[in-house]
């Protein structure tokens, strides 16, 4: 059951974003996520040939990672500040593109900091099991990392539009700081219990 929900998850999760990138009319982030598919395929076709390549199923399996970092082309073109205020918010005629960007972006950066943080210690302490589950939930669980986003756009919706009825697609500084902090408590306590579940 779980591993046909980690082949059929991204796939449901490329094609949401395709058909709601094309909706809202975000193409610059489309072509750049389609163009970093390439790249990275052929990058990796040529440093592990037949392993890695556009077509391979590790390639394939990690949309997410595509996907968030071209969605620097969503911030540069939509994403303003309110003068004179902390918030910031997307022009973007849908909510939902707006939740996908900055849960994604906040994910990917999530990420970056704890990988960013081990590598300084490494190889001290736990650094060399932290690296690989790291990689691991990055790379390898997708039901895990498209799940982990789905939650993060669901409070971000649920504090915005429910508690303080105010538009979905309006974030204070505030509000983005707590969901780094909610998506790094997120990805740590995955690291945890992978490190638990390691015997010697």
């Amino acid at each position: 059951m779980l591993s046909t929900l980690s082949l059929w998850l991204p796939v449901a999760y490329v094609v949401l974003f395709i058909w709601q990138a094309y909706r809202d009319e975000q193409f610059q982030w489309l072509w750049g996520s389609v163009l970093l598919w390439i790249g990275l395929g052929t990058l990796g076709a040529r440093l592990l040939p037949g392993v890695l390549g556009i077509t391979h199923f590790a390639t394939l399996y990690t949309p997410h990672i595509y996907i968030a970092i071209a969605s620097v082309f969503y911030f540069a073109n939509d994403w303003q500040r309110m003068p004179a205020q902390n918030i910031w918010y997307g022009r973007s005629n849908s909510v939902f593109i707006s939740l996908f960007a900055v849960s994604g972006l906040l994910m990917l950066l999530s990420f970056c900091t704890l990988a960013g943080l081990t590598l300084l210690s490494y190889p001290n302490s736990l650094s060399a099991y932290i690296l690989p589950a790291l990689l691991q939930m990055y790379l390898l669980e997708p039901v895990l990392w498209i799940g982990m986003q789905a939650i993060l756009m669901a409070l971000f919706f649920v504090h915005r539009a429910v508690i303080e009825k105010r538009p979905a697609n309006v974030f204070s500084n505030k509000q983005l700081q707590g969901a780094f902090l909610i998506t790094l408590l997120f990805q740590m306590i995955w690291v945890l219990v992978s490190l638990l579940a390691i015997r010697y």
